[in-house]
C-alpha cells in the first residue's frame, strides 16, 4: 500500500464517523489550548518582570564598587575582615575592559557641592564620567545639544535636578523652585572657598526623564571634576583644615556594560573574582524567575493533565474503530496488505486527530491570549508586576506554537500505538467471519 492510498483511506475512515472524530479532536483542542495558555501566563510573568526592571535601569549594566573593610560571609554567617583590599584605579578599570563580553566601562567620580544660580542655591551631587561614552550608556537630551568636544566645566543636568534650587534667605527650607539652568549663570561652590567666587560652570543640556538614577544626578567630565577636587584639597590643606582619610580609590563606582544580558552573570562573577562588589538588576531578575519557577511548573502540569485526558480519548476512538472495522481489517490482510501498512494506517489516523486538534487548539490559544491582553484582566495578581510599562497577561512565542503543534501530533501518534498493535494481531479468518 503506497502512501497516497494510505492517506486517502485514513481520511475516509475518519470522515465516516464525523461526530466521533469531531469530539475526539475537540478534546485535543481543549488540552492543547490549556497547556499553551498556562505556559504563556508563566512566560508573560517573566516578560513583565524584565519590563519592570527595565523601568528601573538597564539590565545589561553591572555596578562595581570596592569592598569595604568587612564583608558578610554566607557560610559562617559572620562579618569577616577583608585582608586583600582591591581599589578602583585606572589599572583595574583597564583590566575590566579586557574581560570578554564587556562592551564598555565607565568609571564614576562623585562630588558633593553647592551650585549657585543667581540668588538660588542647590546642593548638587556631581558625577564625573567620560563624556565620550554618553551614547553607549543611553544618555538622551531633552534640552541642549552635544558637540564633538564637550566644553570645559560643562554640566548635564538630570531631569529633576533643575527643580531642587531654593532661596537661602527663605524661612522654609523645604521651598523649592525650578531654574532655567540653560540660561542661568552657574557657579560651583565648596565649603573651603572663603572668597565666595567658586568655579564658573555652565549647563550644556538637560537629560530626558527616565525614572532612573540619571534623573537625580548632575554629570560633568571626569577630568574637569578631578581638577576641581584636587584644587579643593590643596586649598583645604593651605587653610589648615582637617584632612580626610587617604582614599586609594580613583573612582567611587564603575558601570560595566555587557554585550548580552545572558552574559551578565559570567562577567559579574569575574568582577567578583577580582575582589570587587558587583551588582546588577539581573540579580533581581534571576531571583524573581526562581521564585516563579514553581508556579510555572504547576501551570504547565494543569495543562498537561488536559492533554493527557485528550490522549485517552484518542486511544478510545481508535480502539472503537477496530471493533467497527474488524471485517475490513481481515479483508485487507487476505488481499495481501502487510502488517506494517495496517499499523501505519492506524498511526496516521491517530496522528491526524492529534495534528488537527493541536492546530485548532493553537488558534484557540491565540484568541484567548488576545482577549486576556486586551481586557487587562490580571490573571496572576497585581503583586507580580510594577512599573509604568503596559502589563502583558499572555505571551505565546513562536517556539511555543511550534512545540505545542508537534507535541499534540506526537501525543496522537503515541495514543494510536496500542490500537495499531491490536489491529495487527487480529486473525484474518476470524476477522472475515466477524459480523
Amino acid at each position: 500500500m503506497n502512501s497516497i492510498d494510505l492517506i486517502s483511506m485514513g481520511l475516509k475512515n475518519l470522515w465516516r464517523r464525523k461526530a466521533r472524530t469531531f469530539l475526539t479532536i475537540l478534546g485535543v483542542i481543549i488540552g492543547t489550548a490549556s497547556i499553551v495558555i498556562m505556559v504563556s501566563l508563566g512566560i508573560a510573568m517573566n516578560v513583565n518582570f524584565e519590563k519592570s526592571l527595565e523601568d528601573m535601569g538597564s539590565l545589561n549594566l553591572i555596578e562595581v564598587r570596592p569592598k569595604g573593610d568587612y564583608s558578610y560571609d554566607e557560610e559562617s554567617d559572620e562579618m569577616i575582615r577583608n585582608t586583600k583590599q582591591v581599589y578602583l584605579t585606572e589599572k583595574t578599570v583597564d583590566q575590566m575592559k579586557q574581560i570578554p563580553d564587556v562592551d564598555a566601562v565607565m568609571p564614576e567620580m562623585q562630588y558633593w557641592g553647592q551650585l549657585k544660580a543667581g540668588r538660588y542655591v542647590a546642593y548638587a551631587n556631581l558625577t564625573g564620567i567620560d563624556m565620550s561614552l554618553l551614547d553607549e550608556y543611553d544618555f538622551k537630551l531633552a534640552q541642549g545639544e552635544l558637540t564633538d568636544s564637550f566644553p570645559k566645566n560643562g554640566l548635564l543636568f538630570g531631569s529633576t535636578t533643575t527643580e531642587e534650587f531654593r532661596n537661602p534667605r527663605s524661612r522654609n527650607w523645604r521651598d523649592r523652585t525650578s531654574v532655567d539652568v540653560m540660561s542661568a549663570r552657574l557657579t560651583l561652590m565648596n565649603d573651603y572657598d572663603d572668597s565666595g567666587r567658586g568655579v564658573s560652570v555652565r549647563a550644556v543640556g538637560v537629560l530626558e526623564q527616565t525614572d532612573t538614577e540619571y534623573d537625580w544626578n548632575i554629570y560633568m567630565d571626569v577630568d574637569d571634576l578631578r581638577k576641581i577636587k584636587e584644587d579643593q584639597e590643596r586649598q583645604q590643606k593651605r587653610e589648615g583644615g582637617s584632612q580626610r582619610n587617604e582614599d586609594k580609590n580613583d573612582y567611587e563606582t564603575v558601570k560595566v556594560k555587557v554585550t548580552d544580558i545572558n552574559k551578565i552573570q559570567g562577567v559579574q562573577e569575574q568582577l567578583q573574582a577580582m575582589g570587587f562588589e558587583a551588582w546588577s538588576l539581573s540579580d533581581i531578575l534571576v531571583s524573581m524567575k526562581e521564585q516563579s519557577a514553581g508556579l510555572r511548573a504547576v501551570l504547565g502540569a494543569i495543562g498537561a493533565v488536559s492533554l493527557f485526558v485528550a490522549a485517552i480519548g484518542i486511544t478510545n476512538t481508535m480502539v472503537m474503530s477496530i471493533y467497527e472495522r474488524t471485517k475490513e481489517i481481515g479483508v485487507m490482510k487476505v488481499l495481501g496488505a502487510e502488517l506494517r501498512d495496517i499499523k501505519r494506517l492506524f498511526l496516521f489516523e491517530s496522528g491526524i486527530l492529534g495534528f488537527f486538534g493541536g492546530l485548532f487548539g493553537l488558534g484557540l490559544s491565540y484568541g484567548i491570549s488576545y482577549l486576556l491582553n486586551s481586557s487587562g484582566f490580571d490573571v496572576m495578581g497585581s503583586g507580580m508586576y510594577w512599573g509604568d510599562s503596559e502589563r502583558i497577561m499572555s505571551v505565546i512565542p513562536l517556539w511555543l506554537s511550534g512545540l505545542s503543534l508537534v507535541f499534540a501530533t506526537i501525543v496522537g501518534v503515541v495514543s494510536g500505538y496500542y490500537p495499531a498493535r491490536r489491529a495487527m494481531k487480529l486473525s484474518a479468518l476470524e476477522a472475515i467471519r466477524n459480523e
